[in-house]
């Protein structure tokens, strides 16, 4: 009992953690990992070592998903424009949102 109420927690805190500092966390890792992926892969010209790149836009991408789950509104405009208008509807965290939330600033 007290292994699963210990599990419980972790689980709890972990994925409090995840919703938290996720994005951030995302949104860095993977700007830099597209970064560094680019970069190597222009130095090598290697097909195979685009691979970092693309997991780094696509860890990028999760984390302005997640932040746009949590504050209702995009934090870049290239992440706006992407998921508005290049990935499918399905994509869209915004979606069925009556209002959308735009902080001041912001169009």
């Amino acid at each position: 009992m007290h292994a699963l109420l210990s599990f419980l927690a972790w689980a709890v805190l972990v994925g409090l953690a995840c919703w938290l500092f996720g994005g951030v966390a995302l949104r860095v890792g993977g700007a830099l990992l597209a970064a560094v992926g680019l970069l190597n892969t222009a130095m090598t010209g290697s097909p195979s070592a685009a691979l970092p790149a693309v997991i780094g836009v696509l860890a990028w991408l999760a984390g302005q998903g997640l932040f746009a789950v949590r504050h209702h509104y995009f934090r870049s405009p290239l992440a706006r424009r992407v998921f508005l208008e290049t990935l499918p509807r399905q994509f869209d965290p915004t979606r069925g949102w009556g209002i959308p939330n735009v902080p001041s600033g912001r169009r």
